[in-house]
């Protein structure tokens, strides 16, 4: 019995090595940089830029911007760079008052797996 519960376990094992090692080396969009970029003090920005590892998918990205735990409705639509298409562009459309800012992003490149993230930068 032992033997038995010891060799399906080993099976289910192999079995799912496969899965794992295809999970491992899919490319999903990471983001590699950003403008602002993460930690910084910046004047108020005209523009945030944020650059992944692969081409993202506009129609499904979304961009927030939040002042503590509320959104800002300071941001135009996102855009992709002509000459760059791994990063994408988005407007800001009102000025903004010094203090802490948080760009929370959701993205999914050709692959159509989301990813998401966020990081903080602020205005002096």
């Amino acid at each position: 019995m032992l033997l038995r519960r010891t060799f399906s376990r080993s099976l289910m094992l192999v079995a799912a090595l496969p899965l794992a090692a295809i999970a491992a080396v899919m490319p999903h969009a990471k983001l590699k940089s950003s403008l602002p970029g993460a930690g910084s003090t910046v004047a108020a920005p005209k523009e945030l830029r944020l650059t992944f590892s692969e081409k993202i998918e506009l129609k499904i990205a979304k961009v927030t911007l939040l002042r503590g735990t509320e959104e800002v409705a300071a941001l135009g639509d996102i855009a992709a760079d002509a000459q760059a298409p791994e990063t994408v562009i988005i407007p800001v459309t009102k000025s903004l008052a010094a203090g802490s800012y948080t760009v929370k992003y959701r993205v999914a490149g050709p692959d159509g797996h989301p990813m998401g993230g966020s990081y903080v930068f602020s205005v002096k």
